[in-house]
């Protein structure tokens, strides 16, 4: 009966939060598809939130845009993410569990061994630290801004009662945006970057060079609990903490980056014996602002990811394939898929495009990315122990 409310619960509380993201929906930011594959991007915390010990990411984005709806206004921009996170502490992976049972007796071993990757477990996970680094790049010769973004996290995860956890991240970042309309004036919001502002360009002498650097703050937190059938975590974060100035041409006492909130949620589904469900969502809203936040501010800007992933939790060898869809604010949709090549090395693929044109004439990007993931002291592929893991970034 108890099992029974509780996922009475899960259920209620993640079709809430889905229908509160569907309210306000508007042009796109971030520029990235696969936000989800970058997850420091979307909450501090949410470092070190992977199975394994350590992990190295590479994303390579390629996107295009026609804003004005002519062969000769397309636009293309590169977008390049690379990050490097690991787990600090005692580390116990799967599989260690006979040798955890020969030695429990041990004091030492039942105040240092750590289970991180599950919940559900007879003895109480204790927790550990994490730490992260993220890079990511914008732009090439052809475009006239161009960005850099150097990020460093560290977070705190805590488990409660065997089967719930919760963890706490900040970060700091180092921002460095590059501008120079010799290079052309080509230029989309939509596809074009953030991170600074700058005016449209036509609007220039369209011979501009400029430079900016600003340091940034950011930090969030999540919840989850697990169960055997289904698991939900929520998360929140908020970025730009101290409104760093982000113009790349002038610096008047407008020029700030406003706040960022973002909140996600995680639901996951044990289907059967052979296939389980992940269902997420990820809220991103741009321009909050202390001073007004008034109806069509460019600065304004909301998007909401909703997808879903299927699994193999049975698969007959360690060539684990799996896919999902996902839509961006309901005026794009994404093809998903996810190869992992035993434990170690994990290939994921999207393809972006928009729809509804004649609705949403201002999204016109596609996008098409790639990413590569490596793993350090990943025992099994996502699929086995679906029911048991927490870690579906």
């Amino acid at each position: 009966m108890q099992l029974k409310i509780e996922n009475m619960s899960i259920r209620t509380l993640c079709t809430i939060l889905l229908i509160l993201g569907f309210k306000g929906l508007s042009a796109q930011n971030p520029r990235l598809s696969q936000v989800w594959t970058t997850p420091m991007n979307v909450n501090p915390a949410l470092s070190g939130r992977f199975d394994g010990m350590g992990r190295m990411g590479n994303l390579y984005s390629w996107q295009t845009s026609n804003p004005e709806f002519k062969p000769d206004s397309i636009i293309k921009i590169p977008h390049y993410n690379f990050y490097i996170d690991f787990k600090f502490g005692k580390y116990r992976h799967i599989g260690d569990e006979e040798q955890y049972a020969i030695r429990k007796d041990s004091s030492k071993m039942k105040a240092n061994v750590e289970a991180k990757d599950e919940t559900g477990l007879e003895r109480k996970n204790i927790g550990y630290w994490s730490g992260g680094f993220n890079y990511y790049h914008y732009g090439d010769n052809v475009n006239p801004l161009k960005a850099d973004f150097f990020s460093a996290t560290i977070a705190r995860h805590f488990y409660v009662k065997h089967n719930r956890y919760y963890g706490f991240g900040l970060q700091t970042v180092y921002a460095h945006g590059n501008l120079d309309e010799r290079r052309g004036i080509s230029y989309d919001k939509e596809i074009s970057g953030g991170g600074f502002r700058y005016p449209h360009p036509y609007n220039t002498p369209n011979n501009s060079v400029k430079t900016n650097d600003y340091i940034d703050f950011n930090l969030g937190g999540y919840y989850g609990m697990a169960t055997e059938p289904v698991s939900f975590e929520l998360g929140l974060a908020m970025y730009h903490l101290f409104y760093p100035n982000n113009s790349i041409v002038d610096n008047d006492n407008e020029s700030k980056q406003r706040h960022r909130v973002t909140a996600h949620s995680l639901l996951r589904l044990r289907l059967n014996e052979n296939w389980g469900f992940i269902q997420r969502n990820i809220y991103w809203e741009e321009g909050l602002y202390y001073r007004s936040r008034s109806y069509g501010d460019s600065f304004h800007i909301v998007t909401f990811y909703s997808g879903v992933e299927l699994y193999k939790t049975s698969p007959k060898t360690n060539y684990n394939f799996n896919f999902g869809l996902y839509t961006r604010s309901f005026q794009s949709i994404m093809p998903f898929v996810n190869l992992n090549l035993g434990p170690v090395v994990n290939l994921r693929y999207s393809y972006e495009f928009p729809v509804n044109l004649r609705k949403f004439t201002a999204n016109t990007a596609k996008r098409t990315e790639i990413i590569l993931l490596l793993t350090y002291k990943k025992y099994t592929p996502p699929g086995l122990r679906f029911s048991r893991k927490v870690n579906y970034w």
